[in-house]
C-alpha cells in the first residue's frame, strides 16, 4: 500500500494522550481512521436498510441468491454468444 504524508491540526492535549500508549503516531492515526471508518461503513449500510425492503426481499441470503443466479444467467448468455 502507498503511503501519503498530509498535515493534520489536533488539539495538542489529545495529541500527548495518544503517544501515551506509542510513540509511532502515524500508526495510532491510521487505526483511528480505520475503525472510524469501519464505522461509518456500518452507519450507511444501517441508514439504508429500510430501503431495502421496499425491494420485496426477505432476507440477506435471498438477496444473494438472486444476485448469484443473475450473473450465472448473464454469464451463460454470453458464453451462447462468444465466436468459438
Amino acid at each position: 500500500m502507498r503511503a501519503i504524508k498530509k498535515t493534520i491540526s489536533i488539539p495538542e492535549e489529545l495529541f500527548i494522550e495518544a503517544t501515551e500508549f506509542s510513540d509511532n503516531f502515524s500508526q495510532i492515526v491510521k487505526e483511528a481512521l480505520k475503525e472510524y471508518l469501519k464505522k461509518k461503513k456500518k452507519e450507511r449500510v444501517l441508514s439504508m436498510a429500510g430501503s431495502l425492503k421496499d425491494w420485496e426481499i426477505e432476507d440477506g441470503f435471498k438477496y444473494e441468491n438472486k444476485m448469484r443466479e443473475e450473473d450465472i444467467k448473464t454469464q451463460q448468455e454470453r458464453e451462447e454468444n462468444w465466436d468459438i
